[in-house]
């Protein structure tokens, strides 16, 4: 089978002509990660990933793939939609190995960016061009937050 036909539809160079993709555009380019995950016993274990960025859908979209081998391969497409209101994103995920999808509205919120999937919420912070985290909550029943994953990221390349 040949890939190349579906990544070159699939894949841009960069924005197109007046779209502005620069909330997650500035991640283009390929991470590595180490993810640690929280269990609801309190329990914690780290795994080392990777996390690519990039452009795509006629440079109306940027898409990610995150990788945690052995655990999950994950994508998302995300693009701006001005009929959502003024810096709203619209987010996808799709996590084919435990089954998961999930949508976000996504937006800067100060210097962080924070996707709200209504008792999911995953939030990008401490966003600098070489590094950066993510965070992973969900919402409990008594309407507290529980951390399920974070990640430590880091441009592949600058450590």
């Amino acid at each position: 089978m040949d890939n190349s036909a579906i990544a070159g539809a699939f894949f841009a160079d960069g924005p197109a002509s007046g779209v502005d993709l620069g909330l997650f555009g500035r991640f283009a380019g390929t991470w590595d990660l180490d993810c640690t995950e929280y269990e609801p016993d309190g329990t914690t274990s780290v795994r080392r990933g990777e996390w690519h960025f990039g452009y795509a859908l006629g440079g109306r979209a940027t898409t990610d793939v995150w990788i945690l081998p052995g655990v999950e391969h994950g994508v998302s497409v995300r693009f701006p939609d001005p009929a959502a209101g003024p810096g709203v994103w619209r987010s996808t995920w799709v996590g084919p190995v435990r089954g998961r999808t999930h949508t976000f509205r996504a937006s800067a919120a100060g210097e962080e960016i924070v996707l709200d999937g209504g008792d999911l919420r995953w939030t990008f912070s401490d966003i600098t061009p070489s590094a950066f985290r993510w965070r992973n909550e969900a919402r409990q029943p008594d309407g507290t937050w529980r951390v399920q994953q974070t990640f430590e990221v880091w441009r592949r390349g600058s450590r």
